[in-house]
């Protein structure tokens, strides 16, 4: 099962997450869930890729990612009902995740994420 590590530190994020690569899969993304999960949203392009809240019951980190993992953007503690999450620049690639692993990891702009097998 892959897992997703800080590049360089190989500190470990997740052991596992889910993958949403279809439409519909990333339409849901958090919404209706009762607590938070580790979602990968591949959207199979550059581009920016503005995400909402609305229907997710519990605040998250949002962190975009370029076409080599490397971090485009990281939202900090997304709040549920939040109108509009949008990054600065193209990504390709979107990993929510529980609240608070942006800060526990140190993640942002400019750090490198890897999935390792």
């Amino acid at each position: 099962m892959a897992k997703i590590i800080v590049e360089g530190s190989k500190k470990e994020i997740c052991g596992s997450f889910e993958t949403a690569d279809n439409a519909i899969a990333r339409m849901r993304g958090l919404m209706f869930r009762s607590k938070p999960a580790f979602i990968l949203f591949d959207f199979h392009g550059v581009g920016i890729y503005p995400i909402h809240s609305f229907f997710v019951r519990f605040n998250f980190d949002a962190i975009y990612l370029d076409p080599e993992f490397g971090v485009v953007e990281a939202f900090r503690s997304v709040k549920p009902y939040t109108a509009l999450v949008r990054p600065k620049a193209p990504a390709r690639y979107l990993l929510e995740t529980p609240e608070g692993i942006c800060e526990k990891f140190g993640i942002a702009e400019g750090s490198r994420l890897e999935i390792v097998d």
